[in-house]
């Protein structure tokens, strides 16, 4: 990872809420602190000359590339208290948007469901193998327990057979 770069590593709260209908999970609580801290992190002076270094693709870009250079260069004839005042500003500006459009999106409730439809599929699947693995170790050993009791009762029939045949 080059000097500057964000580092967003997730550590997502997985588990029952206090309902304990599988509510709170919380990934997009997550994803937004972990967004949030990311940018409070990122080095904006880095990230705004990686913007002006990227090539256009279309007439947009290159106006918004060019407002980008004029911004940069008015950052660097600030002050250090303004730069700083001026980094905050942008970057609570940019945690506010994401945070709004994140809540706006509904798209981590539509995350959510599918996690937790899959771990129940997967449960469910799990649960289906140990019934299916349990069932066949009963089978099993009432066939063996049937089997001895078979050769037992055979035994017993000879030793019978063989009694009478003396008595004769």
């Amino acid at each position: 990872m080059a000097e500057g770069d964000a580092d967003i590593t997730l550590n997502v709260p997985v588990g029952l809420g206090g309902d304990g209908e599988g509510e709170g999970m919380g990934l997009g609580a997550a994803i937004t602190d972990q967004l949030s801290q990311s940018i409070q992190n990122m080095d904006l002076v880095k990230v705004l000359q990686k913007m002006v270094a990227q090539t256009p693709e279309d007439e947009e870009s290159v106006e918004i590339r060019d407002k980008l250079r004029g911004v940069l260069q008015q950052f660097k004839d600030m002050t250090d208290d303004d730069k700083a005042m001026f980094t905050n500003r942008i970057k609570e500006g940019l945690k506010n948007k994401l945070s709004m459009k994140l809540k706006d999106s509904g798209a981590f409730s539509n995350i959510e469901e599918a996690v937790r439809s899959a771990i129940m599929t997967r449960l469910y699947m799990v649960a289906a193998g140990v019934v299916l693995l349990i069932i066949l170790i009963i089978f099993f050993g009432y066939k063996l327990y049937k089997s001895i009791k078979d050769k037992e009762k055979k035994i017993e029939e000879k030793k019978k057979a063989k009694q009478m045949k003396k008595k004769k």
